[in-house]
């Protein structure tokens, strides 16, 4: 269970809170219109006063989080409300009475209006308090609402996912099972252990380089006994950390189009090349097969497992992952670019 206070202690939540709080003393001077003393004069006085407890309701709201992240939205809410409210109570103490009796302020209220004061802004601060936690509190479940429609579709272009490249396998033993029954019933088998290995990624959205580049490595078995001398693959992924995380079934992909779509189509085959590059913390991940002529394809490219996958990068790292195609006259080029996450 999570709790709707965001982590105050970060940048974000600090330049907030600080731009926030002196909007608040900007309009309260505007509606105080004191001539007695200049506006400049007031807005810097209101603004001390309301940064300090600002600042150090938040430095309280930050340990909260921090110690009692399984407290329910209630509980927070109200700790969170009486925090803001005990912060206000003892920065207006310390400021009109225990500063000043000491000599180390000037009084800033008279003692008969010290009971006013008093009420006025924890007024004020109860006010401000729980419509700002209220807002977060909409803003919390809104997010909530938001990552559990983007996990959704994840999961269903996932889900995608695992069906093309089990039906395009499942073909390739349909088509040896009468001229090669012995080498159909071994690519059941390879089959068989990469659908063992699919299985162990089907709850996760992200899963180790390594893991994925073992679940590559059996579909190429499975190809390797269909085209035998024709599929020639060259790994170049020394440079590339194999801590990094991927989304399941994203390079299996890359590797089938350049099997089904480079090398099949060629009677002579060809290589292909999965290479790797890791610089400025981002990952560069590279398929390369040779380019084969629309003429000679022996199957349609709908690009529907890339569409799939750029659509899961993009969920799964807010837009920050790229998949780039490029082509030529000999060589066809998908290249992997996401940042590293471990």
């Amino acid at each position: 269970m999570k709790n709707f206070l965001p982590d105050f202690c970060s940048l974000k939540m600090v330049l907030a809170v600080f731009f926030l709080t002196e909007l608040l003393a900007f309009l309260l001077t505007l509606a105080a219109g004191n001539a007695d003393v200049g506006f400049l004069e007031e807005f810097a006085l209101r603004s001390l006063f309301a940064l300090w407890i600002s600042f150090i309701s938040a430095a309280l709201l930050c340990a909260l989080r921090n110690a009692a992240p399984q407290l329910n939205s209630q509980r927070v809410g109200f700790l969170a409300f009486i925090i803001i409210q005990l912060t206000t109570l003892w920065v207006s103490w310390l400021v009109i009475t225990a500063l000043p009796s000491r000599d180390l302020l000037m009084p800033m209220v008279l003692e008969n209006e010290k009971l006013s004061f008093y009420a006025r802004t924890l007024g004020i601060s109860a006010l401000v308090s729980l419509a700002f936690l209220r807002y977060l509190y909409v803003l919390f479940q809104w997010q909530e609402q938001m990552e559990a429609k983007a996990m959704a579709k994840l999961n269903a272009l996932q889900a995608r996912m695992r069906p093309h490249f089990l039906f395009n396998s499942l073909n390739s033993i349909a088509s040896l099972t009468r001229i090669n029954p012995p080498l159909a019933e071994t690519l059941v088998e390879d089959l068989a252990e990469l659908i063992r290995a699919s299985m162990a990624i089907d709850e996760v959205l992200l899963v180790p380089l390594a893991q994925e580049i073992k679940l590559v490595e059996l579909y190429l078995a499975i190809e390797a006994q269909r085209l035998d001398e024709r599929l020639s693959v060259v790994w170049q992924l020394s440079s590339v950390p194999k801590d990094a995380l991927i989304p399941p079934l994203s390079l299996q992909p890359l590797v089938e189009n350049a099997v089904y779509y480079g090398i099949e189509p060629s009677p002579d085959g060809g290589e292909i090349a999965i290479s790797g590059e890791f610089k400025n913390n981002r990952l560069f991940i590279c398929v390369t097969n040779p380019q084969v002529t629309q003429q000679n394809r022996a199957r349609p490219s709908n690009k529907i497992a890339l569409k799939n996958l750029a659509a899961r990068l993009s969920g799964c790292f807010d837009d920050n992952a790229v998949l780039r195609v490029e082509n030529n006259d000999k060589t066809y080029q998908i290249t992997l670019e996401i940042p590293y996450r471990k």
